[in-house]
């Protein structure tokens, strides 16, 4: 990953801030007195919603809910087709302090503020954001076969990689499009899975509180419908999105609209906050003259650091302690510098080891991010940076509180609510409609549709029968009087020898059928097997076995090699032996053994199946 000379883009920040510092100097040395301190205003309790936006066009909503450590964050949104969504509402709730989810407090609270938010329409798609710290997303590439068999080969890949227990786990997929590998055609395909007991947890808490959930995902896949529905403009190609926790942070990587890669890293503001603490502290120590009485706390810290962004009123020399911007930025690097490390592996390792196209772009979002912080992480990953604001863009529209979110901090709290009520089945993710049960929705459409077209034809066929029979009832009658005379007229005695006779040639015609069957049925299984056959399987050896019923059923054993990507392997015999199974000469496909060996320098599977001949 190329990066900018760490030296070179340092100084160049430290330049803007000591340029910074230079124009405030005369303001805190003049002869007037120290400058007074500048409180940043506090954070509303906010609780209004827009109402001038409360009556929308007619159609569909989505309301997104995140629920946070201190807020509740509410947003509707129109459900669209093929247009760019539009906000319609949005609010924030400060949850009671010391309340604990699934109580009793918790569910009144949470009913009480969406009966409020969503009014007695129950039209209304809820999705909510869950933790994603137990969610894991993985990509896999399996053989391009019939779309009918790709998820009984997907569950199949994933079985084999790590073996997991659908009674404790949800397991999903999403195909993200067709790629080439090594000449071959393949699916690439996203699965995740995600714990069950989390997901129930969260179904019984919105349904106690009165409104049952249509969707439940992660802030990773809730981002990916920003780029999605082309919410922010400018996005193209490969991006990633780092959002700063207090003790964690996670780097998500986006390309062309999908998620391709989520990782969680143990580093957060919290240590740059533990620097910052102990230089203050250490400096508090050992001088007597401090300009702030007091050790220094993390609440403070975290002060400091916000006043740096240019956006936010700066602190006074004495409320940081007597430090000089350029020396808070100095103290906080090394910490600062860890967590890009550990970004930048995570871009070696997609690019260089995955062979993956190039990020040319990182959005930051986090507890606290500054300007300041956004610039360095981009110079030092040498990419373009932002901050990953998705309401800056659609500020002037009148369905947003432009008093509520005239923070730039806000508006990054807000984004995840925003991303949420983006959400629809057709592209994202969702733990509790997976795709086995946009299957059996699928199938059930067809049916109920197959029945109603059923009935038609029959009412159809039915009338037509009927007309029918009513003008040909007496050409009925007439064939039967015919019949009959015919009957009278046939002297043929039909008796005992009459019957033996003909039981025996219907005998000597069956048995010359059998010869025929016998004399035939090699080429015909050699003929099915070589039509089923694949370019990467290698058949060594076909034994048929065609004794009789009363002897033994009629076997056939193949033995043969499986070539290709060793990853790859076991999947390509899987879909050989699912077409195998397909075919209407074979049943009961079973494959007795399997082993790895080298061929030709390369690695290929050796297998032994066995299966039986219908109708013999």
């Amino acid at each position: 990953m190329a990066r900018s000379n760490e030296i070179t883009s340092t100084e160049k920040l430290l330049d803007v801030i000591r340029k910074k510092e230079s124009d405030q100097a005369p303001e805190i040395n003049s002869s007037e007195g120290k400058k007074p301190a500048v409180t940043p205003p506090p954070v509303r309790n906010n609780s209004k919603t827009n109402r001038s936006s409360k009556v929308s066009s007619g159609k569909p909503l989505t309301v997104g809910i995140d629920i946070g450590h201190e807020y509740l964050r509410i947003v509707k949104a129109t459900r669209t087709g093929d247009s760019k969504p539009d906000l319609v509402d949005q609010k924030r709730v400060p949850i009671p302090a010391a309340t604990v989810r699934q109580s009793t407090e918790f569910i009144s609270f949470l009913k009480s503020e969406l009966n409020a938010f969503c009014g007695v329409s129950r039209n209304l798609q809820l999705w909510v954001i869950m933790s994603a710290a137990n969610v894991e997303v993985h990509h896999v590439r399996i053989p391009r076969v019939d779309k009918k068999q790709i998820a009984t080969v997907v569950y199949f890949t994933i079985k084999k990689e790590s073996p997991i227990d659908e009674n404790t786990t949800i397991v999903d997929f999403e195909v993200l499009g067709e790629a080439v590998d090594q000449g071959a055609n393949k699916y690439d395909v996203m699965y995740y899975t995600a714990p069950r007991r989390e997901v129930e947890e969260l179904k019984k808490l919105f349904s106690l509180a009165g409104w049952p959930l249509t969707g439940i995902s992660i802030a990773p896949f809730a981002m990916q419908n920003i780029f999605r529905t082309e919410w922010m403009p400018g996005y193209d190609g490969a991006a990633a999105s780092l959002f700063i926790g207090n003790d964690f942070s996670r780097i998500d990587i986006y390309s062309h609209g999908n998620l391709i890669m989520t990782r969680g890293i143990k580093a957060g503001i919290s240590s740059v906050l533990e620097l910052l603490v102990e230089c203050i502290n250490d400096r508090v120590a050992q001088s007597t003259d401090s300009p702030l009485q007091g050790s220094c706390d993390k609440n403070r810290a975290r002060k400091i650091i916000a006043s740096l962004s240019p956006d936010l009123p700066s602190l006074t020399v004495e409320e940081r302690y007597g430090l000089l911007e350029q020396e808070v930025w100095e103290t906080v690097l090394p910490a600062l510098e860890r967590l890009i490390r550990q970004v930048e592996r995570t871009f070696e390792h997609y690019t260089v080891t995955l062979g993956n196209e190039r990020i040319d772009k990182i959005y930051v979002s986090g507890v606290i991010v500054s300007q300041p912080i956004v610039d360095y992480i981009g110079e030092q990953l040498g990419i373009s940076s932002e901050i990953f604001d998705p309401l800056s863009s659609n500020m002037a529209s009148g369905h947003i509180d432009a008093e509520l979110f005239s923070s730039v901090a806000e508006r990054i709290a807000m984004a995840p609510a925003v991303a949420i009520a983006l959400s629809d089945n057709t592209r994202t993710p969702n733990f509790i409609h997976t795709s086995k049960d946009k299957q059996y929705a699928a199938q059930i459409k067809r049916i109920n549709t197959s029945i109603l077209l059923t009935f038609i034809v029959c009412v159809v066929l039915c009338a037509g029968y009927l007309l029918y029979e009513l003008g040909s009832l007496r050409s009925k009658d007439q064939q039967l009087l015919a019949l009959d005379k015919q009957l009278t007229e046939y002297k043929t005695p039909v008796n005992r020898d009459l019957i033996t006779q003909t039981a025996a040639a219907l005998k000597v015609n069956a048995v010359t059928d059998r010869s025929y069957l016998k004399k035939y049925q090699g080429t015909a299984v050699i003929s099915e097997i070589s039509y089923l056959n694949e370019p990467n399987i290698r058949l060594l050896n076909v034994k048929a076995n065609f004794g009789t019923a009363a002897d033994k059923p009629q076997e056939i054993e193949i033995e043969g090699l499986v070539l290709g990507e060793k990853k790859l392997l076991q999947s390509t015999l899987n879909a050989y032996v699912l077409k195998l199974d397909g075919s209407p000469l074979f049943g009961q496909v079973k494959v007795q053994k399997t082993s790895e060996e080298n061929y030709r320098r390369g690695a290929v599977l050796r297998f032994t199946a066995t299966m039986k001949i219908k109708g013999a």
